[in-house]
């Protein structure tokens, strides 16, 4: 497991492409609310905090495993890189918590026209914490070159039997 949220496997480490991809969510997320609170499309914009709620639970889940991933890096990071690792970690982590608090917050507004201010404001800040997280994730780990790993065979190769003939 460890193994696959360094990215050996792929020869790059993912770290940095899973807070991109929290960071896409994040900022259709934020359009979302914004949309359900200057009611942009339509009168009733209650399945734009339906949508919203979604995208809150789907940047959670991302944002748990950039968490688990930059755990699985900070294990392995040179000794020089520490520090930084250690930033990265703790912002996985803050983004985590303040995305899992706006998602708590956002099941109590589901029927609403919009949601409230306080997820909107708690999901903006983790908006903030994900592109810096995102930014120190590429810095630190899109430089990284793993060996090569040695290929594996899928299966022996023999001569093919020729049929006996009569």
């Amino acid at each position: 497991m460890k193994e696959l949220f360094q990215g050996r496997r792929f020869g790059f480490a993912p770290r940095a492409a899973i807070a991109y991809v929290a960071i896409g969510i994040g900022i259709s997320l934020t359009l979302s609310d914004l949309m359900a609170w200057f009611a942009w499309g339509g009168n009733d914009t209650n399945g734009y905090v339906v949508v919203a709620d979604w995208l809150a639970h789907a940047v959670t889940v991302v944002l748990g495993l950039a968490s688990l991933a930059a755990l699985a890096e900070y294990l392995d990071v040179p000794e020089e890189d520490r520090g930084i690792a250690r930033l990265d970690l703790i912002a996985a982590a803050a983004a985590f918590l303040l995305y899992g608090a706006s998602t708590f917050l956002r099941a109590f507004d589901v029927g609403a026209s919009a949601v409230s201010p306080a997820p909107f404001l708690i999901a903006i800040a983790a908006l903030i914490v994900t592109f810096v997280d995102a930014a120190v994730a590429a810095n630190l780990y899109s430089a990284r070159e793993w060996e090569e790993l040695e290929e594996e065979p899928m299966r022996e190769h023999r001569p093919r039997r020729r049929a006996a003939t009569r």
